[in-house]
Formats: structure tokens, C-alpha cells, sequence
């Protein structure tokens, strides 16, 4: 395990209590006191570094949850060992890093697994079956809505312009590309801060709009700080019917407050996806043993990438654009 912050804790967590066929060998993190920590806690052994790590012969597969900025090192450094790679997502920071991870892990033959977990999530998984069966029709229209519960602070500017797309709106991307089966040839996308400006960091929302090539279209919207809950809902409306994700019942009115408790909403994303983690890692080590292409590539990965990217030019230049 490379990292194991409040992702790669999890991550660690489920492969020792949840993953029968997977031993948790290792753990490294830039921190040493967390890494020793999550080492003692968890009885695993802790490395002092990626490099010792990966030089492990017991090692046979690594996930890397270290942040962002890391991906692409940690991920190429993995690849040049023969280890098998599980990568949280965004792939990198850049195409042309996505790029460099896509091909290391080519020239080296392992399997590389983006951590996109909305599609080993029950409802969504069942979703993208009804929607791929044609019975509901050709599909039209996606709509995604993500908003976190609590927002980043910081001093304005610490955070980069894109993060909320490579960040939160991403998984809408991915998603939206999945379930209707198609790729993105246009994106015209605006970014704000609602939020208060003297202690937001960077946009804190954005809504995108998607053309695809035979003619749907999609509208997500990603949200920092909603304060009432971690929200999470998708709608995908077919020729002949709709499938709704995390959609409330049908009511007049529906109020929802900060500091409300609702049964059906839930407090962020470790809670909303408990099962769906679980799932890709299950779904990861099955592959690791039998040798499998991975449900979610690199190349994933990366057109999730270039969406967002083009997003943050739309953005920008107020313009439709078309993703690279």
C-alpha cells in the first residue's frame, strides 16, 4: 500500500478484513509517524520508502492512494518493478503523464486498474445493465449531481483551479462515458465559488455540460460544501424510460438543512461507498490471480482526464471545447 491517508486506510483496511486471496504485505507513506501508526495498528510491516516497497519479492501488487501529484511516479515506479497496479484516480496530473503510466504499464505487462468505484457500486452497476439491455431504449440524457458534504479551506489560490474536476467531478465523468457507452467529442463547463472567498481555496462548483459522438448529451454538477449531506445522484432518461440513482421519492417539497438527519442521505463518500471499495478491490486481486484485463483501464483513466481538463478550458475561455 503507497500512501494510506484517509483513502489508502480504507483501502488497507478492506484488503486485510474483506479480500480472502490478498495478504497485506506492506505499507509506505511520506509520513513516518502515520505509516508506523498504520503499520502497528493494522500488523503489518512498515516501509520507509516507495523504493523499499517495491523492491520486495513478497510484493506481487501494489495500490498506490498517495496524493495526486504522486500518481504518475509511484505508478511508473511500480510498473518498472512487474508490480500489478491499483491507482486511485486522477491518473496523474497531466495527459501526458496519464500517457507515461499507460505505457510503462504496457512495456512491463502489468495490469493497471483505475480506482473508479461508482461502477462497482450496486445501484450504479445495476444501472448500467438496464441501460445496456435496450429495453428502456436508446439513452438520451445523463444527469449527475455530487456535492460533498464539508469544503476545502484555505488561503484563495492554494488549490488549483481544476481540482473540483479532477477531484469530485471526474467520477461523473467516467460515469457518464460508462453508462451511455459513447465518448465525449464536446464540453462547455463554468466554475464558481459560492462559498465564502476569503476562506475558499479555489472553485468550489462547477457544472459541465457534455456532447457525445451519436448524440446524447449529459449536465453534472460538482459541489464543495453543500453542508446538509454527501449527496450523490444520477439520472440517465432513454427513449422509453429513465433509471435514477440515489433520487428521493416523488414529493411536493423536500427540505434539507444542515445538522438534519436523513436516513436516506449519508455523511461522505467512505460511508456511501463502503461496499463499492470493497468490490474493486475484490474485483482487482481476482484479476491480479487469474490474469484478466482490468473492468477499468488506463485509458479509462485518462479519457476521464482529458474531459475534465477540457472542462477547465471551457471554463475559461467560455467556449464549447473538445476533449484531447
Amino acid at each position: 500500500m503507497i500512501g494510506v491517508g484517509l483513502m489508502g486506510r480504507r483501502h488497507a483496511e478492506n484488503l486485510l478484513r474483506h479480500v480472502d486471496d490478498a495478504r497485506l504485505v506492506a505499507v509506505t507513506d511520506a509520513d513516518e509517524s502515520t505509516r508506523e501508526r498504520v503499520a502497528k495498528e493494522l500488523g503489518t510491516t512498515a516501509s520507509a520508502s516507495v523504493d523499499e516497497l517495491l523492491e520486495r519479492t513478497d510484493v506481487r501488487a501494489v495500490i498506490v492512494a498517495s496524493p495526486k501529484r504522486f500518481h504518475e511516479e509511484h505508478a511508473v515506479s511500480a510498473a518498472k518493478a512487474g508490480k500489478d497496479v491499483f491507482l486511485e484516480k486522477p491518473i496523474a496530473t497531466s495527459l501526458a503523464g496519464a500517457d507515461r503510466v499507460i505505457a510503462a504499464a504496457r512495456k512491463a505487462g502489468i495490469r493497471l486498474q483505475v480506482g473508479f468505484q461508482r461502477r462497482y457500486d450496486p445501484a450504479y452497476a445495476e444501472a448500467r445493465k438496464l441501460v445496456a439491455a435496450g429495453t428502456l431504449g436508446r439513452p438520451l440524457f445523463y444527469r449527475g449531481v455530487n456535492r460533498d458534504l464539508l469544503a476545502p479551506v484555505g488561503p484563495p489560490g492554494s488549490m488549483e483551479t481544476s481540482d473540483i474536476l479532477t477531484e469530485s467531478a471526474i467520477h461523473d465523468f467516467d460515469g457518464a462515458r460508462w453508462m451511455m457507452a459513447d465518448e465525449v467529442v464536446g464540453v462547455r463547463a463554468t466554475l464558481a465559488i459560492v462559498g465564502d472567498r476569503a476562506t475558499s481555496p479555489s472553485s468550489d462548483l462547477t457544472m459541465v455540460e457534455l456532447a457525445f459522438s451519436r448524440g446524447a448529451v449529459a449536465h453534472i454538477e460538482a459541489m464543495w460544501g453543500a453542508r446538509y449531506a454527501y449527496d450523490i445522484r444520477s439520472e440517465i432518461l432513454c427513449e422509453d424510460g429513465a433509471v435514477i440513482v440515489g433520487g428521493f421519492a416523488q414529493t411536493m417539497l423536500t427540505v434539507l438543512r444542515a445538522g438534519e438527519r436523513r436516513d436516506d442521505l449519508y455523511p461522505g463518500f467512505l460511508e456511501r461507498y463502503a461496499d463499492a471499495y470493497v468490490a474493486e478491490l475484490r474485483d482487482f486481486v481476482d484479476g491480479v490471480l487469474v490474469r484478466r484485463p482490468p473492468a477499468v483501464t488506463g485509458e479509462d483513466g485518462r479519457h476521464a482526464l482529458a474531459i475534465a481538463f477540457a472542462a477547465e478550458r471551457s471554463a475559461a475561455t467560455t467556449r464549447p471545447v473538445t476533449p484531447d
